[in-house]
């Protein structure tokens, strides 16, 4: 059976938004997936705030930080205009790539597809463009036109999807480590608005970087007054596994005061623990960088008689902006500037 990528797989799931009312709808379907609520509220996208306050709030407790992340995000507690509103399609991507439960995923996309529950198949996330791909009818096989800047197929891995979720794991991490940290040091919001608006070229691609898309980018920040808010809108918008800069150059350029382990408990601190996690991000692109010959791969666009470069990534829906400050993220001795940069997305089973 051929391996297909998960915006393939649920193109024909009913597009319909989904609200409150369809709360038990959701809930009985994924309900024996609680254990992995806190994955599942970040496929969802889920601010971090959001997750670490229903955490707290539940002490844990599966059943009850489950119910919450599917409250928040029927009622679009997050930022749906730029991730899309709920959908059937997304509760299937969560389940197969957050749970780690693609026979689940397949039955719900099964139970809920366009002929049965909808009429249209439901678009890519807005972090595409929003623009629905290309689909011819082969018989009954939808084929789907590959965005450029992916290689044809998906390959399943789950050692490499392990190593993937970690990382998104351990940045998640990090993040409120910086929190708890800078809290702790005395500082807040204003002390960083004026630094990170600064510099936009952390924020914003070439491609985005407009006085318009600044402008807005300003606005954004400007009444921000808490850090847990300063950061949840960094984690939520402006960086990933990959685009860690706008966090990692911020906390070298401003020193923490001393913190007694007496009276915080800590292990390392947050400069000390984005230092390690650079590290680790480059012994994943140490491992998983090809350089391939495009054919292998299926690719038809490549400068003729070059070879390209392939990196394995967690989803099927990122864009050349994504793609921009993933190549800066690759170590330089990694990297083949004069090779064009593909993704290759990765699926547990």
């Amino acid at each position: 059976m051929a391996t297909r990528g998960t915006s393939e797989d649920f193109m024909n799931v009913c597009d319909r938004e989904l609200g409150i009312d369809d709360f038990y709808d959701v809930y009985d379907e994924i309900k024996p997936l609680s254990a992995h609520w806190k994955q599942i509220a970040i496929s969802f996208r889920l601010r971090i705030n959001t997750i670490n306050t229903i955490e707290a709030k539940h002490n844990g407790k599966v059943l009850n930080c489950l119910q919450e992340v599917l409250e928040c995000w029927l009622k679009k507690d997050y930022d749906f205009k730029r991730h899309g509103v709920p959908s059937w399609r997304k509760v299937c991507v969560a389940v197969k790539e957050g749970a780690d439960d693609p026979a689940l995923a397949d039955k719900i996309a099964q139970e809920n597809s366009a002929t049965t529950g909808g009429t249209t198949p439901h678009p890519l996330p807005a972090t595409t463009g929003g623009a629905t791909p290309h689909i011819e009818e082969a018989g009954s096989t939808a084929i789907i036109s590959t965005p450029s800047i992916y290689v044809p197929k998906t390959i399943i891995d789950f050692k490499i999807h392990r190593e993937l979720s970690k990382l998104q794991e351990q940045f998640v991490e990090g993040i409120q480590k910086t929190i708890e940290d800078y809290s702790a040091s005395g500082y807040d919001a204003p002390d960083f608005i004026e630094y990170i608006t600064a510099r936009m070229v952390t924020l914003l691609s070439p491609h985005e970087n407009t006085l318009d898309k600044v402008q807005a980018v300003r606005k954004e920040f400007k009444d921000i007054k808490t850090l847990k808010d300063f950061f949840g809108l960094l984690q939520d918008k402006y960086t990933s596994w990959f685009k860690h800069q706008p966090i990692t150059k911020l906390v070298y350029d401003y020193p923490l005061e001393y913190l007694d382990p007496h009276d915080y408990d800590y292990e390392i601190d947050a400069p000390t623990f984005w230092s390690r996690y650079k590290d680790r991000l480059h012994e994943y692109f140490e491992k998983w960088i090809t350089v391939a010959d495009p054919t292998s791969y299926g690719i038809t666009d490549a400068p003729s008689g070059e070879q390209i470069l392939i990196v394995k990534v967690d989803r099927g829906d990122y864009n050349q902006n994504d793609l921009y400050f993933l190549r800066k993220a690759i170590p330089a001795e990694l990297d083949k500037p004069e090779l064009k940069l593909y993704l290759c997305q990765v699926l547990p089973n």
